[in-house]
């Protein structure tokens, strides 16, 4: 085996969660170079991998004919996916199209990967999808580690960002208190109480991340900082931001694709997770405190209907002992 396929649509956290899966793969075919059909800013997470050889852009138009009924690649587009030994493809039942148009225009083996197990079987998402690995002859039991490798470059910089902003004997907070589905935050006065109490210890230095979905909440929480002044580390890449998690102390953050980086990155995390089934979506890394909040338990604004910062959320407490503990306050 010399060359894999691998399509994979997914966004930050699906592809966290996939990689287990990929490392059974190259456990499997040490030798084997894989070509990713995916979003290029993911693949940033793993391009110092030994098994990354090329990565086409999903979302390019020249790749829509593969959800046509009789899709044919073009001979040219065809050219940079060839040769190919054999093809995973990490998609619901939807992209089932994909994969057989995939293998028409290829000729070579190809696997669809149910990326999420149904809701009640008690499975991961990890898993579940090292399972299907192993129907197919792929040992993937116990599923190997996730492997998070930034490159050369992300790692200077972001250690060059340390430096500057921070002095030899402070430790590095992270906290990102944005997601990609509303339901799934906490609330920003848990945040701001959080940063309240962090801001007392001298030696640590926060840094609040904020992504391209993320600006109301950070601006909601950075004005009732007062005279706090956390660091603001703005829509950085993914790859660059993964090398900034390595320096971490600790992070802090809701349910969301970030937060299973900085899990899979090996940093000491606490992730916030509201009403999502963590049986499937739990993050995975080697230091990783989960606190679940009820919904409608917290605030789900700063202000009361008095305009004042209303009463402090129930959580607050017991993750503040969990960040506590971790850093041995």
């Amino acid at each position: 085996m010399k060359s894999i396929l691998i399509v994979h649509q997914g966004a930050i956290g699906d592809f966290v969660l996939s990689l287990p899966a990929l490392e059974a793969l190259h456990r499997s075919y040490p030798e084997a170079h894989f070509t990713f059909l995916a979003r290029p800013n993911i693949l940033e997470l793993i391009q110092a991998r030994p098994y990354v050889k090329d990565v086409l852009d999903f979302s390019a138009s020249r790749w829509a004919v593969l959800y046509d009924l009789q899709g044919r690649v073009a001979s040219a587009d065809l050219e940079r996916l060839l040769p190919v030994d054999i093809i995973f493809i990490f998609g619901r039942s939807s992209s089932q199209i994909v994969a057989d148009n995939l293998a028409r225009n290829s000729g070579k083996p190809t696997h669809r990967l149910d990326p999420f197990p149904k809701p009640g079987l008690g499975l991961s998402l990890v898993v579940h999808q090292c399972r299907q690995l192993e129907e197919l002859g792929i040992p993937a039991s116990p599923p190997p580690a996730a492997i998070i490798a930034p490159r050369h470059q992300d790692l200077v910089e972001a250690r060059s960002f340390v430096r500057c902003n921070m002095a030899p004997e402070e430790s590095l907070i992270l906290l990102h208190p944005g997601s990609g589905g509303r339901n799934k935050l906490w609330t920003p006065l848990g945040w701001v109480r959080l940063i309240h109490k962090l801001a007392v210890y001298p030696n640590l230095r926060i840094a609040l991340l904020q992504g391209p979905a993320d600006n109301q909440i950070v601006q909601q929480i950075r004005s009732r900082l007062d005279s706090i002044s956390p660091m603001l580390v703005e829509n950085w890449p993914l790859g660059k931001l993964a090398a900034l998690m390595t320096e971490a102390a600790l992070y802090l953050g809701n349910d969301s694709g970030i937060t299973h980086l900085a899990a899979a990155c090996g940093t000491a995390t606490i992730a916030l997770f509201g009403p999502t089934d963590l049986q499937i979506w739990a993050p995975r890394g080697p230091q990783v405190r989960i606190i679940h909040w009820k919904p409608g338990s917290s605030a789900n604004n700063l202000q009361g209907e008095s305009g004042k910062i209303s009463k402090s959320a129930p959580e607050v407490a017991l993750v503040w002992d969990q960040v506590r503990d971790w850093l041995e306050l």
